[in-house]
């Protein structure tokens, strides 16, 4: 009966990698992909994307304008849903908008939750569509006398994306 356990020991140990050879355990380490692109829509009229992707998450830091009087910026955390052509995502972040007029200037910060359907079209290329929750955290009014809190109401923003990816 020893001997079982031994035959046991052995085959586990065989397939948990204990007798293979060290290449064949090596894994080749993921080191992401890097993404920039376009945005229409969403946290301004025109803006510019960079996105650090690892597996099924990412981290994106979006720059664009609304009137080309003020600038957003916007930095968020994503899940991808699915390995496939067509991906879902869900993230979170926070959206920051600065204007500057001849009164004065004045912004708001505002919690956000994209959701997007990203479709990966060949060689890196890809493009998506994203309706944003927005809901106003803080606000810096042009007026400053005018200290009325910030509206709480969740607002639904559309977008739509080009990313370009490689791996570095």
């Amino acid at each position: 009966m020893p001997a079982v356990g031994l035959v046991w020991a052995l085959l586990v140990g065989a397939v948990g990698g204990g007798l293979l050879p060290q290449a064949a355990c090596a894994q080749t380490p993921d080191r992401g992909e890097v993404r920039v692109g376009l945005t229409v829509g969403g946290t301004g009229l025109v803006g510019i994307v960079t996105e650090y992707r690892r597996g099924s998450w990412s981290g994106e830091l979006v720059v664009g304008t609304i009137s080309f009087r003020e600038i957003a910026v916007a930095a968020a955390g994503k899940h991808y849903f699915s390995e496939g052509t067509f991906q879902p995502v869900a993230g979170l972040g926070l959206w920051s908008l600065t204007a500057w007029t001849e009164d004065g200037s004045g912004s708001i910060l505002i919690l956000r939750a994209p959701m997007a359907v990203e479709w990966n079209v060949s060689g890196g290329h890809s493009t998506g569509i994203e309706v944003s929750l927005n809901r106003a955290l803080m606000v810096n009014r042009l007026d400053p006398e005018d200290d009325t809190p910030a509206n709480r109401t969740i607002v639904p923003i559309p977008g739509a994306y080009y990313r370009f990816g490689w791996s570095p």
